[in-house]
This record gives C-alpha cells, structure tokens and sequence, in this order.
C-alpha cells in the first residue's frame, strides 16, 4: 500500500475582538487513499504581537486655542462708528473618551466618542469718551466667549510602524458649548452716575472635527497612552448684518469662522488579550458547530420609562416690570419612549459596548405666574417647558455576576430638544389679550447612568432596567444690570439655574449574534485534501464617500408686519461627504454602525411678502449635514445588502432676512441680516449596497429622511379687545429628503 504523508493548511483565525477557544477547523489538502486517514496537524502559528483591537475607556488632558473672526459694528451704539474685531481665546481642556478598534494586519480602524471640559476663554472690546454736560460720558462694550464644553463622535484610521506604535488620522463630527458674554456700561463723570449691564448667554455650536495622533502601549497591551492634534471648525456662530440708509449710512457686521485648535494627552486602558490559536496534536477534519452564546453582537431594541426635571432659574420682578414677586423655576415631568441600538464586546465577565437611542418625550412643567391688578386691569406672566425629545451616544462597561445577568455603568453625549413658552395676559374691562411665544431650541451636555439585563431564555432576547441622568448645565441667560441714575434706579440680577433630567426606563432588545468569524465553505468531517473557497463578507470596518442631490421643506408661517403672513421656505441643491462605520455578518443578516459628516448646496427662499412699505423674503443655506446612524440589513444573495438605517441626525444652516422698506419722499432702506442655526432632529432611511466585482469595493444607493420638526419661534395672540387683531403663528415642520450614491472601501476581517 502505497504511503503518502498528507499535509494541512490551515489559517489563523480572522482577527476578532472575542474569540471562542477550541479545535481549530482544519481542512485536508492533497490525496489520500483512505477517507477515514487521521492526519498530522501542522505546527501552531507564531505567536502574534499583542493586539490593538478592543473596546478602551481612558481620559485626556491639554491646552486648546479658539479663534473667532467676526466683526461686530458698535455704530448704532456710539458716536463715532466703530468694530470689535474677533476674540482670541485659550485655555485647559480635560476630559475622557471611549471606542473600539479593530485590526486589520498594521491597519488599526475604530469609532470613538469623547467628552471635555474646557476652560478656553478670552474677550474684546471698545471705549469712547465724548463731552457730556459738566463733564465726560465713556462707554464700554465688551464681548467674551467661553467654550465649556466640547465633544465629538469620530472614525480613526491608523498604521503600526512597530508592533507597539500606532500613528492615526482621525475625523468626525464636533460639538461645543460656548458661553458668550457683553459687558456694557455708560459712565458720566458729572453729575456722576452710572449704568452698568452684563449679559451670558449659552449657545450649542456644532461641525467637523480632524486631526493627527500617536498612540503607544505603555508595557502591556491593555495600558495605551497618546498624544493628539485636533482641529474643530464650528462655521459661522455670529450674526452677519447690513444695513444700507436712505442717504447713503451703511452699517455692516461680519460673521467670519470659529476654530479650535487642542493637543491633549492621554492614557486609555483596553479590555480584552492578544488573539491566541488553539490547535489539537492530530484531528479528523472537524464538523462546523455553532459557538456558545454570549453577550456579544450588535443588538435592537426598544424602551419606555418615566423621567423628572428641574431647571431651579430665577427672573426677578424688577426686570418684569411687575411688581408682584419674582419668577422661578419649572420641574418637568412626563414619559418617555423610543428605540435603542448598539453592540457588545465581552472579553470573559467583562462586557463592553457603544450605543446610541432617540426617545420621544413629555416631560412638562410649569413656573409660578406673577400677576399685578390695578385700576380694574391685571397684567400677568408666565413660563412653560418641555422636553419633547432626547438622544444619547454612550459607552458602556459592565460585569456578569451570572451568566445571564449583566450589570452596567453607562456614559456619554446627550441631546434634547426643548421647548421654552412665555404667557402673558392682560385684562380690562374692555376684554383680555393672551399672548403666547414658543422657542424651541437645541441643548447638549453629558449623561452617566446605571442598569441591569437578563437573557429572557435565550441569548437573544434581553431585558433590561436603567437609571440616566442628563445633565444640560445652564440653558438659560443670565446678567444684572445696576443703575444709579436718577429716574432709573435698579440693581437686580437674573440667575440660569441648572437644568437635569433623571429618568427611569425599561426596555427590552433583540441581540444578533453571537460574533463569529466569515464562514468557510463547508467541508464534510471526513474529507480529500482540497482548499475550499471562503464566501465573501459584508463584516468589516469601512471608509466611503458619497454624493446626491436633497430637498428641504419647511412650512411654516410668522406674522411679521401688520398681520402678513410670512414663511415657507423651499430649497434644494447637491451635497457631498464622507462615511464611515463597521458591519457585522449573521449569516443572510448584517447589522452595522455609521457615522458621516456631509457638505451641501441645498438652499432656497420664500415668497417675498409685501405688508404697506415693508417688503421681506427669507432664505437658508444648508451648509453640512451628519448622522450617527444603526444599520439592519439583508442579503438577498452574497454580493448584494438590502438595508434600513435610523437614528441621530443634524443641520447646519445660515437663515437670511432680508427687508426692504420704501420711505415716501426720503428713499430706500435696506437690512440683511443672516444668522447660523444648528438643528437636530431623526433621520431613516433605505438603501442597497453591492461588491464591485470580488473586491473589497462597496457601492451603494441610498435615500434618507431627515426630520428636524418644528424649529421656528412662533407666537399666538387671542384677543377680546375691539381693534387688537388676533393673530396664530404656523410652526410647521422642517424635513430634508436626500437621495445619493457612494463607494465604500471595507477592510477584511
């Protein structure tokens, strides 16, 4: 009988973030003349350097630099015309981050999200003395900005020169919160008096981030420190506006771009072990079996809970002008209810994982009223709140004191949208007017939370129970004014107060999974030595751009002059950008994460509406869009993904006014005035995805549906009182609807 010594191929598992230790799945290659012949496995694989992929927490700290290159014209407020030209700012930043990265040979990918606190400030001014009375008047405007907060949610792409150092360039979406100041003050010298008024308003600002960074394992592969460059660009935050007279006076303020430049440090600790190969001495050709069950994989569910709030401001009376008592304060209360998506990672008992949810709300809360009566008439006033939705984009970290029991910390970025009303009424004997104005506006800040899941049976179905806490610091303005001068005595200050949420909520959610690696061809347990063809996989992380076309509707209707109705704005144009996200496969399903950051040209104007001598158009410029995105997707054969996608989307955009009031016998004036907006809101769509060809190109068809809501003040007034007209704003809903095609690049697993 003949003697022939077979030999096997084999090759190293995919590289993965949690492996299942077994027998290696060995396929026989060459001839054999007995199919039932036991074969000599190979030796094992070298032991690999140790391994960057992984879910990190860490922290950082640094020093950043804000430069803001508006121009503010002061003329309507001194004599002689003058500008405050920008304001330069630095300071601390400090902080922490989370993410994963997966590795792909020296190619290291990942997500990551971060939150700091910043201490970056700086200020600008003018001053002017002119001859008042017996002696001098000088007034002082000053402007400051602080940014308190910064934060972002970014794909990274690196290269290991060695086994232990990564350089990195990183890109994504950015967030600051920035406190802006004026101090402004009127000083006479005689008889001396004065009035001095300071005003801080904070402001969510939004756009891109990119930078550089180098990371090195500092011993052992689970402790990684970094140095880090990142650039912020948050566009236009000041107003623009010009105003040309009748006869010629023109007045023009520029609102130019802010950008942060910050270079931190840090450290991060990584969970989970360098991959390691299991192999058997000598082994029949296995049977393929299904892993055990675990916590990992990419999961969707859903929640609902109960949530309170408290937003402890003050506005005292003497600003009001009544004299009845201060206002204070609202506690909101009310459910909430929406959806949740994300993935785990367990590495032994521990449970790592990035998630992000949207929940619809009705948490609502009312201040105390202040009523003044005199002579038979009363004049009152009021606040209301609500909080009509809320967002996250967390990390979590937790602990299995069972099998089927994980217990979790959780933390991140959060978002709300908030709507801010103020009643006033007045009564006579002639009949009441109730006027109401709605603001709704865009707050972000932190959220830290704890909870609990159980499998409900199976690994699949998991229930849960959390606790988050929300924490938006001041959204309110504040200020004081003080005043000596005679017939105008004051001296009162408004506080911001400090608003949270607290919420309970529970929830249950459907895992995928668990992780496996691509799937081999299927070899039978006893087979002839043949190498078999690996199915092609969607599982990777992935780099693409992208380009389309979009349509943007917002109807609503103001009045803005003599009961004319105002509004309605329509736009279109191209848009282009990047995405970037990770894929895992189930067999026929993959589900997956993305983030992108878009450019567009979608603008567009409403009907300009002429009321007496005063004619105004609007118009907006949607200048970026982004989303951070789930994806739940199907194959219907290998090369082709039917998917939907849903979650967090974003605006930015410029709204211009401009008016045009015609002055019988003396001329035309003309205002512009053009402000940057930042609206967030949900987005869902649909989409296809094939391979070009065998590699690891992905192009991709997709349509998307962004909505933002209702994002105009509107104010509505029911009166009683012969020759008051009742008037009722439209608030609308603003939505834009994109269609465009992209090409991916996937890295293999």
């Amino acid at each position: 009988m003949l003697d022939a010594t077979l030999k096997t191929a084999t090759g190293p598992t995919p590289l993965r973030i949690l492996f299942l230790a077994g027998a290696s799945l060995m396929v026989l290659t060459g001839a054999a003349q007995s199919a039932d012949l036991a074969v000599k496995a190979p030796p094992p694989p070298p032991a690999l350097a140790a391994s960057w992929a992984g879910f990190y927490l860490g922290i950082h700290g640094g020093y950043g630099w804000q430069k803001d290159e508006f121009s503010q014209s002061e003329a309507f407020q001194l004599q002689a015309p003058q500008s405050i030209n920008g304001i330069r700012s630095q300071g601390a930043v400090y902080g922490g981050q989370a993410g994963y990265n997966w590795q792909f040979g020296r190619a290291v990918t990942g997500l990551e999200i971060d939150f700091s606190a910043a201490d970056i400030k700086g200020s600008n001014g003018v001053t002017e003395t002119v001859p008042f009375g017996g002696g001098a008047l000088t007034t002082a405007i000053t402007l400051g900005e602080r940014v308190k907060y910064l934060g972002t949610a970014r794909a990274r792409l690196g290269w290991l020169p060695t086994d232990n150092v990564l350089l990195y360039g990183t890109a994504g979406l950015a967030w600051e919160r920035l406190d802006t100041t004026t101090t402004s003050s009127q000083i006479v010298t005689q008889p001396p008096n004065s009035q001095i008024v300071n005003l801080r308003t904070p402001v969510d600002k939004f756009g891109w981030v990119a930078g550089i960074g180098a990371e090195v394992m500092l011993g052992s592969p689970n402790w990684i420190g970094r140095v880090e460059y990142l650039h912020y660009d948050l566009g236009q935050t000041a107003r623009s506006s010009t105003t040309i007279q009748a006869g010629g006076f023109r007045d023009n303020s520029t609102a130019g771009t802010q950008h942060i430049d910050v270079v931190r440090a840090g450290v991060s600790y990584k969970f989970g072990e360098a991959t390691k190969f299991a192999s058997v001495p000598y082994a029949k050709a296995p049977a393929i079996s299904a892993p055990l069950a675990g916590w990992a994989g990419f999961y969707a569910g859903v929640h609902g809970g109960y949530g309170w709030g408290e937003n402890p401001y003050s506005l005292p009376g003497a600003l009001t002008m009544l004299n009845s008592g201060d206002i204070g304060g609202t506690r909101p209360t009310g459910w909430v209810a929406g959806g949740h998506f994300g993935h785990n990672w367990q590495s032994d008992r521990f449970v790592t994982g990035l998630e992000a949810d949207l929940s619809a709300a009705d948490l609502k809360g009312a201040s105390n009223t202040v009523t003044d009566v005199a002579g038979g008439s009363s004049i009152g006033l009021g606040f209301d709140d609500k909080v009509k939705y809320l967002g996250t984009v967390r990390g979590r970290l937790g602990w299995l004191p069972t099998d089927t029991i994980l217990l979790y910390g959780t933390a991140g970025l959060a978002w709300e949208r908030f709507e801010r009303a103020q009643t006033s009424t007045q009564t006579s004997p002639a009949g009441s007017v109730v006027t109401r104005t709605m603001s709704p506006g865009d707050r972000f800040g932190w959220v830290a939370g704890v909870g609990g899941e159980v499998m409900l049976g199976s690994p699949n179905w998991i229930a849960r129970l959390e606790y988050l806490h929300y924490d938006f610091g001041r959204i309110n303005g504040d200020g004081s004014i003080a005043s000596d001068i005679p017939g105008n005595v004051i001296n009162a200050s408004i506080t911001a107060g400090h608003q949270t949420i607290d919420l309970v909520r529970a929830g249950v959610s459907y895992k995928f999974g668990p992780d496996t690696g691509p799937l081999a061809a299927a070899s039978p347990l006893y087979a002839k030595a043949h190498m078999p063809v690996p199915l092609q996989s969607w599982a990777g992380f992935y780099l693409g751009a992208h380009a389309g076309y979009g349509w943007q509707q917002n109807d609503f209707s103001t009045v803005f002059f003599l009961n004319a109705q105002d509004g309605g704005i329509h736009s279109k144009g191209w848009l282009g950008g990047g995405q970037a996200g990770y894929n895992w496969q189930y067999g026929n399903v993959v589900a997956g994460l993305e983030i992108d950051g878009t450019a567009t040209g979608i603008k567009g104007g409403s009907i300009p509406v002429t009321s007496s001598t005063l004619t105004e158009t609007l118009s907006d410029n949607v200048k970026y869009l982004g989303t951070a995105r789930g994806r739940l997707g199907y194959t219907l054969t290998p090369n082709w993904l039917l998917y939907g996608t849903g979650g967090l989307a974003w605006e930015h955009s410029l709204r211009k006014f401009t008016d045009i009031s015609v002055f019988p016998g003396v001329g035309i004036q003309t205002g512009i005035d053009e402000a940057a907006r930042d609206q967030f809101g949900w987005v869902a769509g649909v989409g296809v995805e094939t391979f070009i060809g065998s590699s690891n190109w992905i192009a991709r068809l997709e349509y998307l549906h962004y909505d933002f809501g209702g994002v105009e003040v509107t104010t509505n007034t029911a009166s009683t009182v012969a020759g008051v007209v009742s008037t009722a704003d439209k608030p609308g809903r603003q939505t834009i609807d994109t269609v465009r095609a992209g090409v991916s690049y996937k890295f293999t697993p």
